[in-house]
């Protein structure tokens, strides 16, 4: 008898498919879960299935959310199926091909389809140089930190891969519903990813799934649990769950995968994230996925039917439907706001007057940019991907210049020559070092007066004011002259040697208040 006819009386279909778990031959390990085992069998195969097998153990076989007569119809149920269906559920998913009894009979695990060779990576920390399974985890962090763990590097700009695997569990789940199957535990964990030329999604886990109705307990993963009546914060219990709640986790996987990363994107449950990639009608199916109304949610038929699309858009000519721009009138150096909505594009270029284009790698559907204004016309945008592009312009922006002023008017005060209420400043003048005019009866003072401690009659400091006045440039000075005579003013109050005011008038003799004549001086005569 050949290896492959001792296979295929190991197998039966009594009640489902039921293998022993002495039969399976070597083994290694290749993963484990919060509940179960994962090994990869070296030879066993299950006939009618067409690749590697595994073998899934079960840590506690008394645990609530485990019955094995579950898993004996979810086996039957594949196997029941026509033969394009359940190939296309061993292309996408770990689903049950058979049952697994110990030795005393009872049921220990199952056997599900070896996920392929794009689903793994070798962490860069590992010495041993292990393979692991590279799970969704790394479509929702950061891509940088995917590339320094040693995983497939998404970018977050790839919208064809990352939708493409998001469709792959959207048509899973679309058959599962289809037969009355609740998921169940669906996670970040428990979808893996190949990011080969064509990305691909491989589903495991399926092993906990439940028939709906039937108020079977299900495991929930850490911030995926649905919200429901008597638990809205993140939960790991196990609960009864549905359809509806296989919808609300498909919605999360959604968000969570095309959201641009960011803090708290694996646990953010805020649909407004993905407003940057998902178009209105996108928008509205994941605000519903999310919502408190069961009833209201998306089906995995609408995601698969919307994801397909969204590739399709990325794989033609990129379409602009619309740019606009906010003001439409600045002040030159004002900024200016340009928002472009379109479809396909992974470069975004923009052609503005008076300065070089800037250039964006887009993933979304809009695009924003904020830029300095610098002169009036058109704004064009160009959008392109590996298959065209497509462009178009803006209103006329227009740009008003700004005056600069290149001479400030400085109005000189007019002082009277008769006004004598203000003492005779001269000893502060000359302390000053300000030099009078020649030819100025101050500039040589006689004796006489010098002795007497008093200046000629008629002459005062604002007679300095007045010559200087006169040799002046009156209606207007020199922008920088101001500035400069403005720092030199700032610098001299800050100078500790600076003598003060209160210095000079210690040595000036003011007059006495009854000396001084208020009358008005007599009228000159024509």
């Amino acid at each position: 008898m050949s290896e492959r006819e001792g296979q295929e009386q190991v197998v039966s279909r009594a009640a489902g498919i039921r293998v022993r778990e002495v039969d399976l031959g070597g083994r290694a390990p290749i993963g484990s879960g919060a509940a179960t085992e994962v090994f990869r069998l070296d030879s066993f195969t299950v006939p009618g299935h067409q690749g590697g097998v595994a073998f899934v153990r079960v840590r506690d076989g008394k645990a609530p959310e485990w019955d094995s007569a579950v898993l004996s119809r979810l086996v039957a149920l594949r196997w029941g199926l026509d033969a394009r269906e359940r190939g296309m559920l061993d292309a996408v998913s770990a689903g049950p091909l058979a049952v697994v009894e110990g030795d005393g009979g009872e049921v220990v695990g199952c056997l599900v389809p070896l996920a392929a060779h794009p689903f793994y990576y070798v962490p860069v920390d590992d010495p041993e140089h292990r393979k692991v399974t590279q799970n969704a985890k790394w479509l929702i962090s950061a891509p940088k930190r995917a590339r320094r763990a040693g995983a497939a590097a998404v970018s977050e700009r790839d919208v064809v891969a990352r939708a493409t695997v998001l469709a792959r569990v959207s048509l899973l789940l679309g058959v599962l519903h289809r037969n009355g199957v609740v998921f169940g535990d669906l996670s970040e964990r428990s979808v893996l990813f190949g990011a080969v030329e064509v990305a691909s999604a491989f589903v495991v886990g399926c092993e906990g799934a439940a028939f709906a109705g039937e108020g079977a307990l299900q495991r929930n993963s850490a911030g995926w649990a649905a919200p429901s009546s008597s638990d809205v914060d993140l939960s790991r219990e196990p609960s009864v769950q549905s359809v509806e709640t296989d919808r609300y986790k498909l919605g999360l996987l959604v968000l969570r995968v095309l959201a641009p990363a960011g803090d708290g994107l694996d646990r953010s449950r805020d649909a407004s994230r993905a407003a940057g990639v998902l178009d209105e009608q996108g928008q509205r199916m994941l605000d519903r996925a999310l919502g408190d109304d069961p009833a209201t949610r998306p089906t995995a038929a609408d995601w698969y039917a919307y994801l397909r699309g969204l590739v399709a858009l990325q794989l033609a000519a990129p379409v602009i439907r619309g740019v606009s721009v906010s003001p439409a009138l600045v002040a030159e150096g004002d900024e200016v706001r340009l928002t472009v909505e379109v479809d396909g594009a992974r470069e975004v270029v923009i052609e503005m007057p008076g300065r070089a284009d800037i250039r964006r790698e887009v993933a979304g559907r809009l695009v924003t940019e904020r830029f300095t204004a610098r002169q009036s016309g058109r704004i064009g945008v160009r959008a392109a991907n590996a298959h065209g592009s497509a462009t178009a312009l803006t209103d006329v922006v227009r740009v008003l210049p700004v005056p600069t002023p290149a001479r400030i008017a400085v109005a000189s005060p007019s002082v009277p020559a008769a006004l004598a209420v203000l003492p005779d400043l001269a000893s502060l003048e000359a302390a000053m070092g300000i030099s009078l005019p020649p030819g100025n009866p101050r500039s040589a003072p006689a004796a006489s007066d010098t002795a007497a401690g008093s200046t000629p009659p008629g002459v005062s400091p604002f007679d300095r004011v007045a010559a200087l006045r006169a040799r002046l440039e009156a209606d207007a000075l020199p922008l920088h002259d101001i500035l400069r005579i403005g720092v030199e003013a700032e610098r001299a109050s800050r100078e500790p040697l600076f003598p003060t005011v209160e210095h000079f008038l210690a040595d000036v003799d003011l007059p006495d208040a009854t000396d001084i004549d208020l009358t008005d001086p007599p009228a000159k005569s024509s």
